[in-house]
């Protein structure tokens, strides 16, 4: 039997209708409320486990006291482990996506260019390009650079000279910097004939190769250089990007990066710190990146004068890192460990002596620039961290001495702690005495 009441016979009235109305209307909100709250922080779970597949993150947990009281959150820093490159092969290439290139042609090109590096600019027909580098009034580093000759490309003279014959040229650089460099040129202009363009990433791209024997590419590719910035280095080569060089052994940039670190060839502003690194203590010096019988240029006076007077305490080195509670003392050669998993210090961390408790002095003696895997370069002080320091006596230097990077927590990044030993490639040693270059205070 059903019942049924109409709404007088319940004393049913309009202010129980209006009533009715709004509170179906609060209670659909409250849900629509509650609702978005649930996916929202659903969003931002899966969000953040997934920005840690790539990068360490922080986690912010709090607990009803905490939250009652607003005291700080509890933090729990979570790392993850990003696997280490393999070891390069003997004859491989790589492109390099940190190089990115400025087109600079003109008839005033390479006498515009010429005032503001630390290298010989030839004159056409030279076909040959070269390292160089940029320096501040200050002689401090701006940019470490590649310049490439590249008139004689016909590819180049029909997508950039668009069918003229003027010099050109191509400075490649760090692609961070690119931008920075080209204003930089701009300023300097003046009313030079000389056009000055950034080249699009899909138009051209970077290569480096390094076969087992020396061979040159000439003949082969049209713009290029043989990269003497090291023995065995290799060589540059600017390609369009569709078209990679001959040969399918191409690896990743970082195995190219693993190779350069191992042989002690800084690269780019993170490692190369723009307006603070001196030319010698980056090596530049040793790379061939200055022509000391050149004349003016930016940057000449303080560069020729630690020329002369043949001091450089510092230097970027390779060095090995290696668990803190692993012996150092005993290593006599530099090696990387791809199965190993060591966590990098950050960039720009101070490099120490580890020290014995009755010791008091906490000096710096160094600063990580950068790594792969277990090796990295630092800027360290020669006369602690290696007997090839400026003093020739070298008493400060001991073989029993070892060095540490420690470092505190940060937003998203644990604390830690590593040992690091330095080494003195051969190839340094070899430059300086063929060169004349200031080593130990002597020439």
């Amino acid at each position: 039997m059903k019942f049924e009441a109409s709404k007088e016979e319940i004393g049913w009235t309009e202010t129980h209708q209006a009533c009715y109305i709004e509170l179906s209307g609060i209670l659909l909100k409250a849900i629509e409320y509650i609702a978005f709250r649930v996916v929202n922080k659903a969003c931002r779970i899966i969000l953040e486990f997934t920005m840690s597949s790539y990068r360490p993150y922080r986690l912010l947990t709090q607990c009803p006291r905490c939250l009652k009281h607003k005291s700080t959150p509890i933090r729990r820093y979570i790392s993850t482990v990003i696997a280490n490159p393999p070891i390069p092969p003997d004859a491989a290439y790589a492109r390099l996506p940190t190089r990115r290139l400025i087109s600079l042609h003109g008839q005033d090109a390479h006498r515009f260019l010429q005032g503001l590096v630390a290298s010989n600019i030839p004159p056409p027909p030279n076909l040959n390009g070269h390292y160089s580098v940029f320096l501040n009034a200050g002689g401090r580093v701006l940019y470490d650079v590649f310049i490439y000759p590249a008139t004689h490309s016909k590819e180049y003279r029909d997508t950039v000279l668009q069918g003229t014959d003027e010099p050109g040229l191509l400075i490649e650089v760090d692609a961070d910097q690119v931008e920075k460099l080209a204003s930089h040129l701009k300023k300097f202009k003046l009313r030079a004939k000389v056009q000055i363009k950034v080249m699009e990433d899909e138009e051209w791209g970077v290569w480096a190769a390094w076969p087992m024997e020396s061979e040159r590419p000439d003949g082969r590719y049209d713009i290029h250089c043989m990269d003497d910035r090291a023995p065995d280095m290799g060589y540059r080569l600017i390609r369009p990007r569709k078209q990679p060089p001959e040969g399918d052994n191409e690896v990743t940039s970082e195995q190219y990066d693993l190779r350069r670190i191992m042989m002690g060839v800084a690269e780019g502003q993170k490692e190369i710190v723009r307006d603070s690194a001196l030319p010698q203590e980056s090596n530049i010096d040793y790379m061939g990146g200055i022509d000391f019988r050149k004349g003016c240029y930016v940057g000449q006076e303080l560069t020729i004068r630690t020329h002369h007077r043949g001091v450089v305490r510092k230097r970027i080195l390779p060095v090995r890192i290696y668990d803190s509670t692993e012996e150092t003392r005993a290593l006599d050669e530099l090696d990387y460990d791809p199965s190993a998993k060591l966590t990098l210090p950050p960039r720009g961390a101070n490099i120490s002596r580890v020290r014995d408790t009755d010791d008091k002095k906490g000096r710096s003696t160094g600063r990580w620039l950068g790594g792969v895997g277990t090796v990295g370069l630092a800027l360290c002080r020669l006369d602690n961290m290696t007997y090839e320091g400026p003093l020739m006596d070298g008493y400060l230097w001991n073989s029993d001495h070892q060095f540490k990077v420690a470092w505190e927590p940060e937003e998203g990044r644990a604390g830690g702690e590593v040992k690091v030993k330095a080494f003195v490639p051969e190839w340094h040693r070899e430059r300086a005495e063929a060169q004349n270059l200031p080593r130990n205070g002597q020439r």
